[in-house]
């Protein structure tokens, strides 16, 4: 029997379409077909789940297990049924969920995400760590490179250093820690989805030698996570911040070309939004394009993408809407129009602004890329529709546009300066990068 585990700031992406397991090392791919968004018969949306409001996602009424495992390719979860204060005693509460989602779609792959440089919230993997000062990142004075300080009596947050062959072995294996069985960990997790697998700590005071050292060994820990899913189940490692768009503070020199190959996916975060807009709300059509290019590229050498897009011009800081416990969180909106106030008036922005987000996605989709579509991070934030009673941050059912017939593309996009057009079977797509509001799909 293996120990029981602990894992990171528990993140689960759940892959409803399967993919083959690895022959001989090759790569596995999760993939969708073209008859839809989201249907009966395909689903091309994957989630990014972090938090979750317990009192509204609890296994005393499993209504939101069913809509996710029924719904989506792929979904993140974190901090659920408390798995933030798991210790190591008694079952995380992601081993619960996971096993509740299996129950309803037994092809559900799931991902337990794991973050490459700031470990996790909960007391069960902070000890373990806490109790290997060696592999506490230090700036080159010896001092310690701290992702959180000490304040107020509460203990500091070290930054993991990954150029530490130890620390590589610890967190290449650290998932199937919760585990009580192989065969639990074989049936309930099918690989790791890395945080800030490209990502420096601006504050660290390093030199470019030893963080290129740091980033060599992420991915030999990651090419060490990847050999233990191809053996147990031929799972798969996904990585965020690995695309050349993505505005988080990376490794110099680091791109999907250098880092992708490290990875059977990626995740591009804030696509259409936050650092690839202006600060008046339009698109910067020039790291649009650098977007749209780094998706086609990626996975057309081969690697699934997950494209994270939020409603609207979103930007920080991020707010709480609804009442008493149940509580959602929306982003903010750059330019002189404001997010609404309203519970309302949230639900249908999201739906009036889906435009924006989902016709560039067709325009770079292929079978590997997929839509995630929310405010914020948590189920509620709107991931999925909520039942009556219960206020979440999309309309009460599903988007029209998701069901809509869809069919295969003609082909690729065909680009005209800034315009970019794409024809399917069922649909015509337009985006123009100098004008977000111009997004238009035409349904046949």
């Amino acid at each position: 029997m293996m120990a029981k585990f602990s894992v990171f700031q528990l993140v689960v992406l759940v892959v409803v379409l399967g993919w083959p397991v690895a022959v001989n090392g090759q790569l596995s791919h999760m993939m969708h077909n073209w008859d839809c968004v989201a249907c009966e018969t395909n689903s091309m949306l994957a989630g990014n789940f972090g938090h979750a409001n317990n009192f509204i996602f609890n296994m005393s009424d499993l209504w939101w297990v069913d809509t996710v495992a029924r719904s989506y390719a792929a979904v993140a979860m974190n901090d659920i049924l408390g798995s933030r204060e798991y210790n190591g005693t008694g079952e995380n509460g992601i081993v619960t969920v996971s096993r509740a989602l299996k129950a309803v779609n037994p092809k559900l792959k799931i991902l337990w995400y794991m973050s490459a440089h700031r470990v996790s919230d909960n007391p069960f993997v902070m000890d373990q760590f806490r109790n290997h000062p060696e592999w506490w990142l230090k700036n080159d004075d010896g001092s310690i490179a701290w992702y959180r300080p000490p304040a107020e009596g509460q203990p500091g947050r070290p930054t993991l250093d990954l150029s530490q062959p130890a620390a590589q072995q610890w967190f290449a294996n650290l998932t199937l820690t919760y585990f009580r069985s192989h065969e639990e960990a074989k049936q309930l997790c099918d690989g790791v989805f890395v945080d800030s697998a490209s990502f420096r700590n601006p504050s660290a005071k390093i030199s470019a030698e030893r963080s290129q050292k740091i980033f060599d060994g992420k991915m030999a820990a990651l090419h060490m996570a990847q050999e233990t899913f191809t053996e147990l189940n031929g799972g798969e490692v996904w990585g965020n911040a690995v695309l050349e768009a993505h505005s988080i503070p990376k490794t110099p020199g680091v791109t999907w070309n250098t880092a992708l190959q490290h990875f059977n996916g990626a995740f591009e975060e804030m696509f259409g939004s936050f650092a690839s807009q202006n600060r008046d709300g339009t698109w910067n059509a020039t790291l649009m394009e650098r977007c749209f290019e780094s998706v086609i590229n990626a996975s057309n050498a081969g690697h699934s993408v997950v494209i994270h897009a939020f409603p609207g011009p979103s930007t920080s800081p991020f707010t709480a809407r609804g009442t008493g416990d149940n509580m959602f969180r929306v982003s903010s909106w750059a330019g002189a129009v404001r997010v609404p106030n309203t519970t309302e008036g949230c639900q249908q922005a999201a739906a009036e602004r889906l435009v924006e987000s989902l016709a560039p996605f067709l325009i770079v989709a292929n079978e590997r890329v997929f839509l995630s579509y929310a405010w914020f991070y948590s189920i509620e934030d709107g991931y999925i529709p909520c039942k009556a009673g219960v206020e979440c941050g999309m309309p009460s059912s599903w988007y029209p546009e998701f069901t809509h017939p869809l069919g295969p593309p003609g082909g690729p996009a065909q680009r005209n300066g800034t315009v970019w057009t794409r024809e399917f079977q069922r649909a015509s797509v337009y985006v123009d990068l100098k004008d977000r509001h111009a997004s238009k799909i035409i349904w046949h």
